[in-house]
């Protein structure tokens, strides 16, 4: 009861400075303010705020708390898992291996990693830039193994992860498909063409040269971090603990404050590190191979709203939210940097910018409404559901998949923990929401294997295991 109450009061001395401090702010930073406190109370994990503008950091903010166990707060040099805000700075580090001859953007990718050759034929470096490389999704195959957010994988397991993979979702630039296989690829290729990691190599030609004293990419657990956020994700009666063990890099696994990115986004107005004409390339949107714009440039959306253009990007990772959102007709942008899963840092960056930009922004496009999932139409009676339930080995994936019948249904275990299945097409069990499906062969008629597909994996085949008796 005592500890209770002395945590108590500690809170409320923390929330103290932040409430005298309000009443003496600026209208700007009373607007950010006020942003913040509709969803971040005194007590619980929140975020930090960065307003950059002409160069120079003119707003800093934090808001809740970096460790609610020891009532540790947030402010402006707390360090965050950047997640996908990552992607930028690696393909700067490639760019910056291609300004020094050592690559070039049309490279296969089986060049520098010939491991996925068989899965990759006609896929560049240029490909996993814009996300139209079409591989399968190595995060979706790991927790097909059972792998959770906070188990501890490795770089070296996921390139012989993607090694067995027979083929892509699709052909290289028929479509955009959001990939962090691509990124994590383009991370494992910085590493073999300059002979370091992707963490040295960064902290050596990004971090260090721009002043980025508290940036550093994680490959390693543990990584003691002085000034790290941890990760929070809400419970029905508060927040847990959410944070990774994962080292993959590429794909994420910057950490950083809002001090270090806004050097970071000087950057692309002064080209201290890179220059001019590498910046112009940072920014050159991926076409398909029928012409058509990706949106996407080099780990950057780059597009127009609002009569204004914008460059942004957003993270999401564990217990970590993340957005840098960039106006550069105005030098303006905004960082928010959050340690709360169910924070939308991108909504949160946009409507601080937009302050900024008041009364010059035009009218607002129409929001387009999202679509509700088709509801699944059983076309076909798959008969007695026993001879479909026992356990599945995919080759691939190197994952095992059992369905068990519970009643009247079928439910797929491990490799998609108590995901219900319900007859779709002929031959096919599909989720509930309709996000994966399995296919028997002949309709259904044969139950020795079927093939998983979802959007991440496009067709991967699991073969029945004959279980031995005892």
């Amino acid at each position: 009861m005592k500890r209770t109450a002395a945590r108590a009061c500690a809170l409320l001395m923390l929330a103290l400075p932040v409430m005298s401090a309000l009443a003496a702010a600026g209208p700007d930073e009373a607007a950010i303010t006020g942003i913040m406190e509709r969803h971040v109370r005194p007590g619980e994990p929140g975020c930090s705020v960065g307003v950059v503008q002409d160069g120079a950091l003119t707003q800093a903010l934090a808001f809740g708390l970096a460790d609610l166990e020891r009532g540790r707060a947030l402010d402006s040099h707390s360090v965050f898992n950047l997640a996908s805000v990552s992607k930028q700075f690696t393909a700067f580090a490639v760019l910056l291996l291609e300004q020094d001859g050592k690559l070039r953007l049309d490279d296969p990718v089986a060049k520098y990693v010939p491991e996925i050759a068989a899965s990759s034929p006609g896929v560049t470096l240029r490909h996993l830039f814009h996300h139209t490389g079409g591989l399968r999704d190595y995060i979706e195959m790991l927790y097909m193994k059972g792998r959770g957010d906070a188990d501890g994988t490795t770089i070296h397991e996921t390139v012989q992860l993607l090694g067995r993979q027979t083929r892509p979702n699709e052909a290289p630039g028929v479509e955009f498909d959001y990939s962090n296989t691509g990124y994590f690829l383009l991370g494992v290729v910085v590493a073999r063409v300059s002979g370091k990691s992707l963490a040295e190599f960064s902290r050596e030609r990004i971090f260090a040269p721009l002043g980025m004293k508290n940036t550093s990419i994680v490959d390693r657990y543990p990584a003691p971090i002085p000034q790290l956020a941890r990760g929070y994700a809400p419970t029905e009666t508060g927040f847990r603990i959410d944070e990774t063990g994962w080292e993959q890099v590429g794909d994420g696994q910057v950490h950083s404050d809002v001090h270090d990115l806004a050097l970071w986004d000087d950057n692309f107005y002064t080209g201290k590190v890179g220059g001019p004409a590498l910046i112009a390339r940072m920014l050159e949107v991926g076409l398909l191979n029928d012409g058509e714009s990706t949106g996407y440039a080099a780990g950057l959306n780059v597009f127009e709203s609002r009569g204004f253009g914008w460059v942004t990007h957003g993270g999401s990772w564990v217990g970590y939210r993340s957005s840098l959102v960039r106006v550069p007709s105005e030098r303006l942008s905004a960082i928010v940097l959050c340690n709360r899963a169910e924070a939308d840092a991108g909504a949160y960056a946009r409507e601080i910018a937009e302050h900024f930009l008041g009364d010059r922004l035009g009218p607002a496009e129409p929001e387009e409404a999202e679509s509700a999932p088709e509801p699944v139409v059983a076309q076909w009676d798959p008969g007695d559901l026993a001879r479909f339930a026992g356990a599945y080995h995919g080759e691939e994936t190197g994952a095992r998949c059992v369905i068990v019948q519970r009643g009247a249904a079928l439910v797929l275990e491990t490799c998609a923990r108590g995901a219900a299945l319900a007859p779709g097409k002929p031959g096919e069990f599909v989720t509930e929401g309709g996000w994966a499906s399995l296919s028997f062969p002949a309709g259904g008629r044969e139950a020795g294997s079927f093939v998983y597909r979802s959007p991440a994996l496009r067709g991967v085949t699991f073969q029945r295991i004959e279980e031995k008796a005892e």
